[in-house]
């Protein structure tokens, strides 16, 4: 079975926005979301690269 997650019919300007509002209701079909638990998902994904970035910087000056 093929699915299409895109649909790109569109000839003009390519938009980021368009792009990215494509690519979180592809994850949120997918995985069949909510709009809060796509919300939970983003904080997440935040503090989570938030940790990451605060670990490797304070490895670089403090060590």
């Amino acid at each position: 079975m093929s699915r299409k997650l895109f649909q790109l019919n569109k000839k003009g300007k390519f938009s980021f926005l368009e792009l990215d509002k494509k690519a979180a209701m592809a994850i949120q079909n997918h995985f069949k979301l909510t709009n809060y638990q796509m919300l939970v998902l983003s904080w997440v994904k935040g503090v989570w690269t938030g940790i990451l970035l605060s670990l490797i910087l304070h490895y670089f000056f403090d060590h």
